[in-house]
Order: C-alpha cells, then sequence, then structure tokens
C-alpha cells in the first residue's frame, strides 16, 4: 500500500457555524473554530463586537467595500491564504458549503477582490484586512451568496483515504450575502417524489416503514429556506402518516437539493398516495404527489401457483373421468341368447 503526503492532496476541512435565516438573523456563532476565527469588522468603531456575516446589497456595476478580521487565538503565528468563494448547496441533503480554492469562481466569489492573497497572523493578535466586491455590470439581480475563506497554510493533521495519507488542511470562512438590486422572484419547485416501502415477505413480516424522496430546486433569484410536510394516506384516503422536516437553510437561487424522510405506518396491501408540500417563511409554496400500489408479490406468486396446481388438479380429474366414461361408451356389447 502506498503512502504518502503531500500538498497538492491536501484534505480541505471548511468549518462553517455562521448560520443566517432569509430574512431576520437567528443567534448565530462567528465563524470559528477555535483556533482562529473569520468574521467581519464591527460595524462602528463603538461596537466592538463582530458581525456574524457580510450582508450587503448593490446595483450592477457597482464597487462594494468592508474589512474582513482573522483572529489568531493560538500561541503560534499562522499564515493564511484569503480568497473570495462561491457558494453552493450539496446535493444530499442541501447543506450550505463553499467552493474551495482549486476550484473556479464565476459569481460573488469572483467578484470579490484581496490585496493580499496571504496574510500572516501573529499569535493572540488579529489582522483587519480591506476587501472590494465589484459587481459586473450583467450582474442577475437576486441573491448571491459567498463567502471570505482563511485557509492556514499548515498541514494539522493526516487522514487516510483510498490507501493514502491525505495531509488534512483547516479554513474557516464568514459568509457573504450580497443582493443584486432588481426585480426579485422567489420560486421553488418539488419534483421526482418517489416511495421506498419495506413490505417483507408477507403481510405480517413487514415493517410498515418506508422512505419518500423528492428533489427541491430554487428556481428563484433569492435565498429560501423551504421546509416540508410529507403527507402519506392510503386507499379511501385515510392517513397514514404525516412528518414535517426540518428547513433547509439557504438553498441559493439554481441549486437543486435531494432531501428524504423516513415515514411509518404503510401495510403491506394498500394504494399509498405521498404529498409533499415546501413551504418558505416568505410565502413561497410548492407541492408534488406520487401513488404507489403496495403489493406483497411474494404471497401473490404463492397464491397463483396454488390457483394453477387446483386447475391442474381439476382439470386432470376432469380428464380422468372423460376417459372413463368414453371407455364404458365403446366397450363391445355382449348377447347372451336364449337355448331353444
Amino acid at each position: 500500500m502506498i503512502r504518502t503526503k503531500h500538498l497538492a492532496g491536501a484534505l480541505i476541512a471548511f468549518v462553517m457555524l455562521a448560520v443566517a435565516t432569509a430574512v431576520v438573523p437567528s443567534p448565530v456563532h462567528a465563524a470559528d473554530n477555535g483556533a482562529w476565527s473569520v468574521t467581519p469588522t464591527p460595524g462602528s468603531e463603538s461596537s466592538p463586537t463582530p458581525r456574524s456575516y457580510f450582508v450587503l446589497e448593490g446595483a450592477p456595476g457597482a464597487t462594494l467595500t468592508d474589512k474582513v478580521r482573522i483572529r489568531n487565538y493560538t500561541k503560534r503565528a499562522l499564515t493564511f491564504s484569503l480568497y473570495g468563494a462561491d457558494g453552493y448547496n450539496t446535493e444530499q441533503g442541501g447543506f450550505f458549503a463553499l467552493r474551495t480554492l482549486d476550484r473556479p469562481q464565476v459569481d460573488v466569489g469572483a467578484w470579490v477582490k484581496l490585496p493580499v492573497q496571504q496574510v500572516k497572523v501573529a499569535r493572540r493578535t488579529q489582522v483587519d484586512v480591506p476587501i472590494t466586491i465589484q459587481i459586473p455590470a450583467n450582474a442577475t439581480p437576486g441573491d448571491h451568496v459567498g463567502g471570505i475563506v482563511a485557509l492556514n497554510g499548515a498541514i494539522e493533521g493526516s487522514a487516510e483515504s483510498g490507501g493514502l495519507d491525505v495531509g488534512i488542511k483547516r479554513a474557516v470562512a464568514a459568509r457573504l450575502y450580497l443582493r443584486v438590486s432588481g426585480p426579485t422572484t422567489p420560486a421553488l419547485e418539488v419534483s421526482d417524489v418517489q416511495l421506498d416501502h419495506d413490505r417483507g415477505l408477507f403481510p405480517w413480516s413487514g415493517s410498515g416503514k418506508g422512505r419518500v424522496t423528492y428533489t427541491v430546486e430554487n428556481t428563484g433569484n433569492l435565498r429560501l429556506s423551504p421546509a416540508s410536510v410529507i403527507t402519506v394516506s392510503g386507499l379511501g384516503g385515510r392517513e397514514l402518516d404525516e412528518v414535517e422536516t426540518a428547513a433547509v437553510v439557504d438553498l441559493l437561487p439554481g441549486q437543486t437539493a435531494k432531501l428524504s424522510a423516513d415515514v411509518a405506518g404503510i401495510g403491506s396491501a394498500d394504494r399509498v398516495s405521498v404529498d409533499v408540500t415546501l413551504a418558505t417563511p416568505e410565502g413561497v409554496r410548492d407541492e408534488r404527489s406520487t401513488n404507489a400500489w403496495i403489493v406483497p408479490w411474494p404471497l401473490v406468486v404463492i397464491l397463483l401457483l396454488a390457483l394453477a396446481g387446483a386447475l391442474w388438479w381439476w382439470l386432470r380429474r376432469r380428464a380422468e373421468r372423460r376417459r372413463a366414461f368414453e371407455a364404458v361408451a365403446t366397450a363391445p356389447t355382449l348377447t347372451i341368447g336364449s337355448s331353444r
């Protein structure tokens, strides 16, 4: 087994602790991993408390300025690579993430301009770095989300991956929420609703549990935090289960997430309807349904085999009776004459 440590194969671990709701920020922590933090500088000299994330707005073609603060809590100097990164949602679960340094930045991450690409922060001190955001003249209206990332240049540890010892580098980022002025069109779409059911071999052996999977897409131009309500009903409209899922925080415009939820109460023989309803605090809604026949196929096969066996036996018995009847009907007649 080959083992190697090299910088090019470093695994970048993002510590994302800054969370916000779609409109009003909820209580949050700064982007902080215990060793260093990345935050916007305080809003004013009289306010020593750092902002948790950047919230900016500007028109197409505008230039915005701000400052980012990198604070080193350790007993040694740390050197960071600084860059702007595009935000995106992971395909599974829709979790917020940022593009890594080796990936091309095509949205707000590319609009961020920094005077330096690296900064050294002495032990237990902080550094404020000015940032400039140049909004392109053809930027689309709506929300553009990313972050200002501080990537530690030192390899802090290692982990095994595919037979290799891969160096681990950590990064911390402050989220950047930029709204480009213009028409806003919040919209969502849910699709590809499916039900996977643990039927069991026989009606009495199934668990009654299932999993509903579906796809959510932000088809508008504003970031949204949709929550789902999944209703499962059986034949005749009787309710089997209802599940409310936690909201996907910051589903970004144009992003798609595949979600799932466990449901219960499903029998082994039924016609099940699944309704998925999405809703956001802003009043955006969408819903999609699917139907599925739940059939205990092993039992059906056994019954069909039993019916086939019974039919074969009946046809055989009928054929035997017919042959017996025909044998009697065609037998020669014995005539006994009388003597005189």
